[in-house]
């Protein structure tokens, strides 16, 4: 590793909690969020100097492509997946203690990877998922939420060099081999070592089963905190045979070193992932967060989570004199953008520019219905089988709607200080959640007979939880609490034999006699006798 001296030196905090103390790949991490932190973290708001609104129409419009790339407005789901992220990492590092035999113990596990191929990945299995429609934000919500974390620490103490993370795309193609190039390649990238990874393992004649156990190897090696696989859902066009293999090898990371594993897709990923409950499982083992477009119940209406958004992004104005925000262009923007957050940053964008060009600097329906048809045709169809709300219109098109059977919603969004949430949960609130948790725990594989019980027992014990807490809450609930509620197993009955006249099991003799008693009996003949 030719750069190691670029790369931060190990400074170690006071642990928050108990299980934190003594272990310094947690102890180097930064502090544990807040829900204000975590929204100041992802918040990205572009800025707008005074005087580029005085320049000409075609240099203004290269300040406003800050609206694309430097706009991010946080809401729950963001939250939810910070503190995913922020306990996946954590937890998974309490097996893999330098300090320890434990990480030599981890490294002996990696060396005979295959071994452990059809091991389950058990209750302790690290794995999580965030699944949404394409354009919804979530690549770049994963992304700011690592940003916080330095991606490579040096422990010179204990000569180890720390992989925080590691973001991987699945390739378009799906193979396996494939997978593995793009797994040594994000290495070499992180550690700026000059593709040694790369140059070791990739051969052209490398056999993809044992690039997986090399890649299992050098992620012990690093200890990586956090595996994220983007674009999940090109598994899809795999055959059965590498999807499997692929996930299967997934299910051996989290089970051998103990690495967490996020997945993030489209909603074509649900496909991948349901084919069995066993599957589904293993995308869900620490709470699967369902990033869907901006809800669409009350979308519109006032302190709603597109309004908040919305208020925000309009406030972004390159204009001599500053537009108001009306009900009518809020909803006029609801309706063409479908409430998917990238549909709507860029139609707004693609409408200022076009009414600086044309000089005419105002924004309203003729103008948005003009940009729309003009710039945004490709996506029409799409839009308009969203508009249309008709299912069998909108599963044409994959990558648009979670599945309604896997549909989590989440009303609540951040304002710019304070988390907006509602802990005093009606009746009818709970009743609701109590559902919704049943029906998820049956999706992960839990039996009917089981499920309402242990759904009512987390909510009992977790009143205040929404459903990513009750989620998490029941995966470490031990094995034994799940046993409790399972139905007690009938107890076997002893028979009592009964016997006839001349049974033969009377004649069997533990003293070795039972030819002479039978024979006594009648039941053993001479044959020599009717010759």
């Amino acid at each position: 590793m030719s750069n190691i001296v670029n790369f931060v030196t190990a400074t170690y905090i006071d642990a928050e909690i108990a299980e934190y103390e003594g272990h310094p790949l947690i102890n180097a991490l930064p502090a544990i969020n807040s829900p204000e932190k975590t929204a100041e973290l992802v918040r990205r708001t572009p800025i707008i100097c005074p005087e580029e609104v005085a320049l000409p129409a075609y240099i203004r419009r290269h300040a406003m492509l800050r609206i694309m790339d430097r706009f991010l407005f946080p809401t729950k789901a963001h939250l939810q997946l910070e503190q995913t992220i922020s306990s996946m990492i954590r937890q998974g590092y309490l097996s893999r203690n330098i300090k320890d035999k434990t990480y030599q113990e981890t490294l002996n596990r990696t060396a005979d990877f295959k071994q452990n191929a059809k091991r389950n990945a058990g209750n302790e299995a690290l794995v999580s998922s965030v699944i949404g429609c394409s354009g919804a934000g979530k690549s770049t919500a994963v992304e700011a939420i690592l940003a916080d974390y330095e991606q490579v620490i040096i422990h010179p103490t204990y000569q180890h060099v720390q992989l925080v993370w590691l973001k991987v795309e699945c390739p378009h193609n799906a193979s396996v081999k494939s997978l593995c190039i793009n797994f040594f390649r994000a290495f070499d990238t992180a550690l700026d070592n000059n593709n040694l990874y790369e140059k070791t393992y990739v051969k052209a004649r490398s056999n993809a089963e044992f690039l997986l156990g090399d890649f299992a190897k050098v992620a012990a090696l690093h200890s990586i905190g956090l595996l994220v696989i983007d674009e999940i859902q090109h598994l899809e066009r795999s055959t059965a045979e590498a999807s499997d293999t692929i996930l299967k090898f997934f299910v051996q990371l989290t089970n051998t070193i103990k690495l967490p594993i996020l997945f993030v897709g489209t909603p074509k990923a649900y496909e991948l992932f349901s084919p069995t409950m066993r599957s589904a499982r293993r995308a869900s083992q620490f709470g699967s967060i369902n990033w869907s477009r901006f809800n669409t119940t009350n979308n519109t209406g006032k302190g709603s989570e597109w309004d908040r958004f919305f208020t925000r992004l309009w406030s972004l104005q390159w204009f001599k004199l500053t537009q108001p925000l009306t009900d009518e262009i809020k909803n006029l923007f609801w309706d063409y953008s479908q409430g998917i957050a990238h549909v709507a940053v860029t139609l707004f964008y693609l409408c200022q520019t076009r009414a600086i060009t044309v000089g005419r600097e105002l924004i309203n329906k003729d103008l948005i219905d003009t940009v729309f048809n003009d710039e945004l045709h490709m996506i029409r169809p799409m839009i308009r089988a969203l508009q249309s709300g008709q299912q069998k219109a909108i599963d044409d098109f994959g990558d648009l709607e979670i599945p309604r059977a896997a549909l989590i919603q989440t009303d609540a969004v951040y304002s710019d200080d304070e988390e907006v949430t509602n802990t005093e949960a009606t009746d009818k609130d709970d009743l609701t959640k109590l559902q919704q948790l049943t029906n998820m725990l049956e999706q992960m594989g839990i039996g009917e007979d089981i499920a309402p019980a242990v759904a009512e027992q987390a909510v009992s014990e977790l009143p205040h939880g929404n459903l990513f807490e009750l989620i998490a809450h029941i995966n470490n609930l031990k094995e034994k609490k799940l046993s409790k509620l399972k139905k007690k197993k009938p107890k076997p009955v002893k028979l009592i034999p009964a016997y006839i006249e001349n049974d033969l099991r009377l004649m069997m003799s533990s003293k070795g006699e039972t030819y002479k008693t039978m024979k006594n009996e009648g039941v053993i003949i001479n044959i020599f006798d009717y010759l």
